[in-house]
Order: C-alpha cells, then sequence, then structure tokens
C-alpha cells in the first residue's frame, strides 16, 4: 500500500496491493500531503479493511458469511490476495532475478562486446568510430518529409489496422543505418501520446536522390482517441542502445 514510485510502479498489477493516489507536480508540499493523506484513509475504510474483514469463511463449517468473526474465520479475499502476490510478486523481487538481470542484460554483453571490439587488432570498434563519424555528419540532413496512413474509414474502430507510411530523406545514408519507428498511443488534448507502444517501419521503396518509403502496420486495440508519430534512430549492431549517440528524428 504506497505510492506508485521506484519498485512498487514497476511491480503493482492491481491484485497485488493498493496504489496511493498522488497529487500532481503543482501542488505543494503540504497541499501533497493533505491529498495523498486523505487518499490513504479513503483507501484503507473503502478497499482495505472491507477486503479484509467483508468477506470470511468459516474453517469449520466452511459456510460463507459477510460478518463472521473470531479466531476461525478466514477472509477469502484477502487469501487469494496473498497467493497471487506470493506467486507474481515475489519471484519478481528476489535477489536470484535481480543477479539473472545484472549478469544476462548487463555484464554478459558487455563482455562480449568488449572481445569484438578488440578482435582483429580492434577491427569492429574501428568500424565502429568511422559509421559514428559518418552518421554524425550526415544526421543534420535527415528529413521526415511526410507521413501518411490507410487502411481505416473516418471513423476507425477496434480490431483495425492501421498502415503508416512514412516518406524520409536519408541523402547519404542507407536504410540500414537507421530505425524507423512509429509510437502509437491514447492522444490527449494537448496532442501528446499517453501509453505508447513502438513498432518499427520496414524499409520499403528507394524512391530516388536519398528518399525512401518506409511501411509498417498498427493494430488499433483500444477505445478513445488515438494518436501517432513517426521517428528515427541510428542503427547498429554495435550500438548498446539506440539513444547511444543521441540523435533522433521526429515527424
Amino acid at each position: 500500500l504506497s505510492v506508485l514510485d521506484g519498485w512498487w510502479d514497476e511491480m503493482y498489477d492491481g491484485e497485488n496491493g493498493w496504489a496511493i493516489p498522488t497529487a500532481n507536480n503543482d501542488a505543494s508540499p503540504t497541499e501533497r500531503d493533505d491529498i495523498e493523506a486523505a487518499a490513504l484513509y479513503e483507501l484503507l475504510e473503502t478497499q482495505v479493511a472491507p477486503r479484509f474483514y467483508g468477506s470470511t469463511v468459516s474453517a469449520d463449517a466452511g459456510a460463507a458469511g459477510p460478518s463472521q468473526s473470531g479466531p476461525e474465520a478466514i477472509p477469502t479475499h484477502w487469501v487469494s490476495m496473498i497467493k497471487h502476490t506470493l506467486a507474481h510478486l515475489g519471484p519478481a523481487v528476489s535477489a536470484d532475478r535481480m543477479l539473472q538481470d545484472y549478469v544476462n542484460t548487463l555484464y554478459r554483453p558487455a563482455a562480449e562486446s568488449g572481445r569484438h571490439a578488440v578482435a582483429g587488432s580492434f577491427k569492429e570498434a574501428k568500424e565502429l568510430a568511422a559509421w559514428t563519424t559518418k552518421v554524425r555528419n550526415a544526421w543534420p540532413q535527415l528529413i521526415v518529409e511526410h507521413v501518411d496512413s490507410i487502411g481505416v474509414s473516418e471513423e476507425p474502430q477496434i480490431g483495425d489496422t492501421l498502415q503508416v507510411n512514412a516518406y524520409i530523406a536519408l541523402h547519404t545514408l542507407t536504410p540500414d543505418d537507421v530505425s524507423v519507428e512509429v509510437a502509437y498511443g491514447r492522444a490527449e488534448e494537448s496532442d501528446e501520446l499517453e501509453d505508447i507502444t513502438v513498432a518499427e517501419l520496414s524499409s520499403f521503396e528507394d524512391l530516388g536522390n536519398g528518399r525512401h518509403l518506409f511501411t509498417g502496420s498498427i493494430l488499433i486495440n483500444r477505445s478513445g482517441s488515438f494518436g501517432y508519430t513517426v521517428r528515427v534512430f541510428p542503427k547498429h549492431p554495435s550500438l548498446a542502445s539506440k539513444a547511444e549517440l543521441g540523435l533522433i528524428v521526429n515527424a
């Protein structure tokens, strides 16, 4: 039972505990305390206590009832939450899982990358350095010229497939040098996207003069306002992350 920050923001799933609503960033410290304290007490009164006391079963008789009490009464819904938490949250916050993540996602890839970089008199490292220089020099000329979509009506329905086309001027770069993504989700009134999903677009056609068409399909899987945008990152197998060079072009 906590505010959604740190590990609880990552692990809370709605059935392994409760999330205390937080105040927005415009609130003062005093206002934040008041808002979150009120939210905490409301959770305790309307959700936590009723779940513990409201639905119990007698351990000896096996008869369910809303108000049984005493040492034999078992809060069934509460116990179901305990079982769910042990099954799903316990393994996720274990030291064993943490060490596996460090080894498999950090240490082992770093060791392999280091061995590749020094092999052949630093051949791969030199190639990456030359490629990085080429990309940095060419990046200011890269432009997302136009983005359009086809495949849905004026009133899209859940389950419809939207084909997104991005016309990009790469100039001296090639499609292999870049990753073109479509980011889509719920569109806010400010035109910002929330609950974002990302999909990579594929190089479809060389239009000549350094211009290329990238295309891909996305599934509309939610109701309400929907929006999307296209962005371009450098792409190379030796990069640790698509954001490593700090370069991006947005539509």
